[in-house]
Parts: structure tokens; sequence; C-alpha cells
């Protein structure tokens, strides 16, 4: 007999601690909250930020937000000098009912995003445009150069 296939069963036996944990969290009783964890993170994307491209035509410049599954009166757009800032909320209220088991559900849920987009001309206001078509959100303007916002010593 090798002495490698019995152990001292006096000795505690060696476990993989990373092993223990796996199995402590695939137990019935945390289950439903692990996959609802899950979930919840594969479906809102939004807590990491949203894809912004930024470019320029002729005599435009161009800012394209993907904001996939937004409602239009959820953004909010804001011309500050020579930068757009960019805001989304959501609040989503969600209710279930289990007449099996007798059991309602109701969740609510509020979700922001922003993004803050400096441009390298000054935005001009009364000729900047913004569209939402198919969860993008276009906003053009014409260039306008810097104002210089420095200071001259004397």
């Amino acid at each position: 007999m090798d002495q490698k296939d019995h152990q001292d069963p006096r000795l505690p036996i060696r476990r993989n601690l990373m092993d223990e944990i796996d199995t402590f969290f695939q137990q019935d009783p945390f289950r439903g909250i692990l996959k609802s964890i899950d979930d919840f993170f594969e479906k809102h994307s939004f807590f990491a930020g949203f894809s912004v491209r930024q470019y320029e035509s002729g005599d435009e410049w161009i800012v394209e937000a993907e904001l996939p599954g937004v409602k239009q009166e959820n953004i909010h757009i804001e011309l500050l000098g020579d930068r757009i800032r960019i805001a989304i909320e959501n609040d989503v209220s969600m209710e279930t009912k289990n007449e099996e088991k007798n059991i309602q559900t109701h969740e609510r849920r509020f979700e922001r995003a922003e993004r803050l987009i400096v441009l390298p001309y000054t935005i001009d206001r009364s000729r900047t445009r913004a569209s939402f078509s198919n969860g993008i959100l276009k906003i053009h303007g014409p260039k306008h150069p810097k104002a210089i916002d420095t200071l001259a010593i004397e």
C-alpha cells in the first residue's frame, strides 16, 4: 500500500479555500440572490458610461452618443461654452406577482449616467441642433474658434 493513498485520520483534511467559497455561494439559499445580481449588471450597462464619438465635417463639429433602450424624454443636454454635458436619467418601477405562491414584489430603480465632452470650438447655441433616432443621439453645430481667455500682464 502506498502511504499517499491513506492519510492519518487525525490530520485535518486540506481543502481548497476557493472551492469552499464556490460551494457556499452555489447553495440554494443564495442562488436566487446571485442570479438577480448577475441579471442586473448584464441588463444595466450605463454605470460604466455610454459610448460617445466626436468628429468634424467641412464646417461643423458633430457628437454622437450611443444610447440604446433610452427614451428621448430621459436625455438631458446642457451647452456650457465649449463643453456639452449629456445626462441620462431613468426611473424604473417594476411589479411582479406570483399567484401560485402568493408573492408580490415591487422594485424601483433610479439610474443616472453622464458624459462631458470638450470641443475645440465655442458652441453657438442658436445654431446647434440635436436629434435622436434608433438609439443614437446626434448633436451638431458650426465651427467657431474659441475666444482667447487669457489675460496679459501689464
